[in-house]
């Protein structure tokens, strides 16, 4: 587990499964991710058997993130892989948060923590972030974290805007 000044961060496990599939479900969450459509059931278990398998192979993934002073759950922040990213360094740093929590920092405390993990604790070279080109507050989360634009491509069927950040 690790802390930050408002949040807990802990290790994924489907103890957590039933709220990020809430927030899978969820048309606001998911504006920029599908386009308001819900997350099908069969892909949100897919989606969790990839975490878990990054958890089992890696030893690290994204986190679960608790709201520390209460213990809500607020959402997913932390690293993933992104196996099919058409670039060398496949680690994305990401945030799906439940809408509630938009606009609070949230994702940016996690974002930093994650990326001050990935680089000294999981030794990467560069971190990477990827979100739909039209996202703006993702876009500022990504900048805030110390990122930098890299440019748009199309991924996944959409035009999106990538940044990295290198050790």
């Amino acid at each position: 587990m690790r802390e930050t000044e408002r949040l807990r961060l802990l290790p994924w496990t489907d103890d957590y499964a039933r709220e990020f599939a809430l927030l899978c479900a969820d048309p606001v969450a998911m504006r920029f991710i599908t386009g308001g459509e819900p997350i099908p059931a069969d892909t949100v278990s897919e989606i969790l058997a990839r975490t878990n398998r990054l958890w089992a192979d890696y030893g690290f993934g994204p986190w679960a993130a608790l709201e520390r002073d209460s213990g809500r759950w607020i959402g997913r922040i932390g690293l993933n892989r992104l196996e099919d990213w058409p670039g060398p360094h496949k680690w994305e740093v990401g945030f799906e948060l439940a809408a509630e929590f938009w606009g609070q920092g949230f994702a940016t405390e996690g974002a930093r923590e994650a990326i001050r993990f990935g680089f000294e604790e999981a030794d990467l070279e560069r971190i990477i972030s990827v979100t739909v080109a039209s996202h703006r507050a993702s876009r500022r989360v990504m900048e805030k974290c110390g990122l930098t634009f890299q440019g748009e491509l199309e991924f996944r069927e959409a035009n999106v805007a990538w940044y990295a950040i290198d050790r």
